[in-house]
């Protein structure tokens, strides 16, 4: 009953943001139908978890800095509250907390059925949530790697879970399947209200847009429903797998992908936030005949901020969405210059709002960027013609959206001349993509040139279709880019830029998706406004144009109803939100063991447990995964993709195979003492891995065993262990 109580408390704190969250968002989305209302609880959830790490380096990450940071923010919210008066309208209030509870719901459904935190890389994010969970400081201890830290890793996605665990106190293995829910329920939120602003608060847009950016797959789950259900083809990885390697050697994923499929990755923690972002931008875009591009000193603030959170969240998306803020500042001084022809102070105002932007979205983190020590990229390189996307497996991943921004750009061909210009420049990508082999120019090129000059054309007027030609610019560039370079990391060969595609891909699905929707919008008022009663040529097209759009639009939505139902059934599992049940089955002396860890040791003290070199996406390293606890090595393969010296990591996993298997208690004990081991597991995985000797753990000198079941606990003794707290490599 308890765990309950904690769950409500957690999703009352939750709703509890919406509200607290209005009086800061109200200054930065005030030229938006709903207020900002939609990405309010983003927000929330953003200046609580900074908040609280800025209090952690004062009073440590601790229930108390956490209690201190939302008292604080309500306090100001109140103060803020009364000085403005504002609080949205009942229409926003409704609908939008229709939105948002049908979203998180819903999922929360879902993963009932999917609950484990088991297999692919729920290891991993368990492990880095429960390491921050029990940090007392930041950056956290690398739970795969004692003596470590994670001044690698952008670590704020699992924080922003973290805090709201210390105060609801919500079990951590629970805890992973509310934030998948919750991310999900937010992300929907804000597709929803990046609809209802661009249209000026119609309400079936923002539901379309948030089925377009949340609800649909993309062609590939008609394909593989096709493969799998009427040809009765083998499907590798179950039938959802393939979606996400449509284009050969490299991840694609997509919002309803990466929720199905549940690792708590931070670019799928990152969605609302992106979003959050992307509302403060279309209230920038929206203000006209004003001095400033920010209507206070608050909503610089809350802005900058905003979009400074993206980099110590998910890296990736910073340098995005830092780009689409200096055009959407360009812009705006753009028009300010055309109104008032003051060059001279449109150059200065543009100039200023740039270095206060940058200095207000760096110096709040400056404390992350001081300890943040990144190892795995080493630059950029480029991408051998070979290896280039072709323009099937494109089309295959955003032929939904590709269909409606292409018409929506076709209706702006409205004179000789610009379609005489289109045809041209459609001609010159044709020639250029045969020349330099990427297939993608010959469809890309002309979208970005064309909707690039609409936007600028755009600028004194700033509409809603100014901002989508942005998108649809934007998104055509990081298309083409990542056919040109990729971030050169430690995985090489044929898959060398996985990674480069797998992140800017999915700011691809995110702006191609608002755009398709709003392209929808602008055709369907377009082709109203002319319609009569005359059965004319034009009304013949509309009607296969819109047979076309409806078999597209039941296409994509195969993969995600087939892929739900197929992994439930796949997954087999009890109905539960706890992410450890599965263990019960799995082995009933881990499940128990680690349980017993979790609530009896305290701090994060260095265990012994099973690793090997091939460690990675097994079972391996399930006792730090699920406590956070510091192994002495964990996934191995990953340690190394991090950054971590290869010889390290060769070294520890021998060493931690002597440790259990040699009789030498001196051996050992050196050993144990070299890594700052406080707890030895031992369980049926390290008796089948290792030829355990146990004798030497008998030593009562040396040793106490604090568990006793199936899995054996050993702990050494404080009176034998070297002073090397402080020891890290």
């Amino acid at each position: 009953m308890s765990e309950y109580l904690h769950i409500i408390i957690w999703f009352f704190l939750i709703e509890a943001l919406s509200f607290i969250s209005v009086p800061f968002i109200r200054s930065a989305g005030n030229r938006l139908a709903d207020g900002g209302y939609s990405v309010s609880r983003a927000l929330g959830i953003m200046l609580v978890t900074y908040l609280s790490w800025i209090f952690s380096y004062i009073l440590g990450f601790s229930f108390t800095a956490v209690l201190i940071a939302f008292f604080l923010l309500c306090s100001v919210s109140i103060f803020l509250y009364r000085k403005q008066k504002f609080f949205p309208g009942r229409k926003v209030l409704v609908v939008n907390e229709l939105v948002f509870a049908s979203g998180f719901f819903f999922f929360l459904l879902v993963r009932t059925y999917l609950p484990e935190i088991y297999r692919h890389e729920k290891f991993m994010d368990f492990a880095f949530l429960n390491a921050v969970i029990r940090a007392s400081s930041f950056p956290p201890q690398d739970p795969w790697f004692a003596g470590g830290l994670m001044d690698f890793y952008y670590y704020f996605g699992y924080l922003s879970v973290a805090v709201f665990g210390k105060l609801s106190a919500v079990k951590p293995s629970i805890l992973f399947n509310l934030a998948v829910a919750l991310t999900f329920a937010l992300s929907l939120n804000a597709f929803f209200g990046m609809g209802y602003n661009l249209t000026r608060g119609k309400i079936r847009y923002g539901i379309l847009t948030a089925v377009f950016g949340m609800l649909l797959g993309n062609l590939q789950g008609l394909i593989e429903f096709v493969s799998v259900y009427i040809r009765h083809e083998q499907a590798l990885g179950g039938y959802y797998w393939s979606s996400s390697r449509v284009i050969p050697f490299t991840i694609n994923e997509f919002p309803y992908f990466s929720f199905i499929h549940g690792d708590l990755h931070s670019h799928m923690l990152a969605i609302p936030f992106q979003l959050l972002v992307l509302a403060f931008l279309l209230n920038m875009h929206f203000r006209k005949n004003e001095d400033s591009i920010f209507e206070n000193s608050l909503a610089l603030l809350m802005f900058s901020m905003s979009l400074g959170f993206l980099f110590p969240f998910n890296s990736w998306d910073f340098p995005v969405y830092f780009g689409l803020a200096f055009l959407v500042i360009f812009a705006f001084y753009c028009g300010d210059y055309v109104h008032n022809r003051n060059l001279f102070a449109a150059v200065a105002k543009f100039s200023n709002s740039m270095i206060f932007i940058s200095i207000f979205s760096f110096l709040p983190y400056l404390l992350f960027y001081l300890d943040f020590n990144p190892q795995a990229a080493g630059g950029f390189d480029f991408v051998l013609p070979e290896l280039r996307t072709e323009t099937d497996r494109f089309l295959i991943l955003f032929g939904l959206f590709l269909f409606l921004v292409f018409s929506f750009l076709i209706t702006r061909l409205d004179s000789r001349r610009k379609i005489v210009f289109f045809v041209l420049l459609a001609g010159v990508s044709a020639l250029l993509s045969k020349a330099w082999s990427i297939p993608l120019l010959a469809v890309l090129l002309p979208v970005f040139v064309f909707s690039l000059l609409l936007f600028l054309k755009d600028i004194p007027e700033r509409s809603a279709s100014g901002f989508v030609y942005l998108l649809i610019s934007a998104a055509s560039f990081i298309a083409l880019l990542c056919e040109v370079i990729f971030l050169d990391d430690p995985i090489s060969g044929e898959f060398a830029r996985m990674n480069t595609v797998f992140k800017f891909y999915m700011h691809l699905w995110i702006f191609l998706a608002i755009s398709a929707a709003y392209s929808y919008y602008d055709l369907n008022s377009h082709y109203a406004a002319r319609s009569g009663n005359r059965k004319t040529l034009k009304q013949f097209v509309k009607k296969g144009w819109s047979v076309i759009l409806v078999i597209l639009i039941i296409c994509c939505a195969i993969f995600p109803a087939v892929s739900t139902v197929t992994r439930i059934k796949e997954m087999n599992a009890e109905p539960s939100l706890d992410g450890m049940e599965y263990m019960r089955e799995l082995d009933r002396g881990d499940y128990n063991a680690i349980r017993w860890m979790q609530e009896n040791i305290k701090g994060s003290p260095v265990i012994l447990e099973t690793s090997e070199d091939d460690s990675s996406y097994s079972y391996a390293c399930r006792v730090s995964a699920n406590t956070g606890l510091p192994a002495v090595i964990g996934w191995a393969r990953h340690e190394r993709f991090w950054g971590r010296d290869h010889e390290e990591v060769k070294k520890r996993i021998g060493d931690v195979s002597l440790i259990y298997s040699t009789g030498s208690e001196e051996e050992a004990i050196e050993l144990i003492e070299k890594y700052n081991v406080t707890y030895v597991y031992i369980g049926t995985l390290e008796r089948q891995v290792y030829d355990v000797n146990t004798k030497k753990f008998e030593n009562k000198a040396y040793f106490e065993p604090v568990y006793e079941g199936s899995a054996t606990i050993y702990k050494l003794k404080k009176n034998r262990k070297k002073d090397v707290m402080n020891f890290h490599f």
